[in-house]
């Protein structure tokens, strides 16, 4: 099975091989995919969790507009 730590190192890898490769496409998904998941870990009450997927929003939400601007 799939771990919380998993999804996390996978989400971390995907921003950065989208941002180098220019993806905003996969920036806005994997933004969207990460609010998704920090909102679930929320309704479970696993602050540490929702914070670190919370984290991730943004930061693929900031590589989206570096190289692009903000629409999809």
């Amino acid at each position: 099975m799939v771990t919380v730590e998993q999804i996390i190192e996978y989400t971390e890898r995907v921003i950065a091989e989208d941002r180098l490769s220019g993806n905003r496409a996969g920036l806005w998904n994997t933004q969207r995919a990460a609010a998704f998941l920090m909102a679930a870990a929320q309704a479970s009450g696993d602050k540490e969790t929702a914070r670190t997927f919370h984290v991730l929003a943004a930061e693929a939400a900031n590589k989206h507009e570096e190289i692009g601007g903000e629409d999809n």
